[in-house]
């Protein structure tokens, strides 16, 4: 089995979470991405976050959250992808970068057709533990 190993940060404001949508994709992710070689996981978070949203991460805040695996959206099956997902404080003010075609403040009653399999499991996530309406 193929596994895509993916790092995603989880932020949550009033009650809501973010999502990001890339150019020419129809479902929002939870925004993060992929670590380049030699990179520790708080490294390619950092990157990640600046690369997509224009934002800084503030190092040492960045705790884990959790880690959730699924089918890989938009690839063959059996190809999973496994996201672990932290939090953190920022600095900056959220923007979508080039990459970015819009970003999303989202609560439990977002369509599950919007989301990707792991980002629907971290809403149900977030719902459970009353961190979002």
């Amino acid at each position: 089995m193929a596994y895509i190993d993916k790092l995603a940060l989880i932020l949550v404001t009033n009650r809501k979470q973010l999502v990001a949508r890339s150019r020419n994709k129809s479902v929002f992710f939870t925004p993060g991405g992929k670590r380049e070689d030699g990179e520790s996981d708080s490294q390619a978070l950092l990157r990640e976050c600046k690369e997509e949203l224009i934002i800084d991460l503030t190092p040492e805040t960045i705790r884990p959250y959790g880690v959730f695996q699924a089918q890989a959206f938009g690839k063959p099956e059996g190809t999973m992808v496994r996201m672990t997902c932290y939090t953190s404080d920022y600095s900056g003010e959220l923007q979508p970068s080039a990459e970015v075609e819009e970003l999303r403040w989202i609560d439990s009653t977002c369509p599950h057709n919007d989301l990707s399999v792991t980002g629907i499991m971290i809403l149900e996530d977030l719902k459970e533990k009353g961190l979002v309406d």
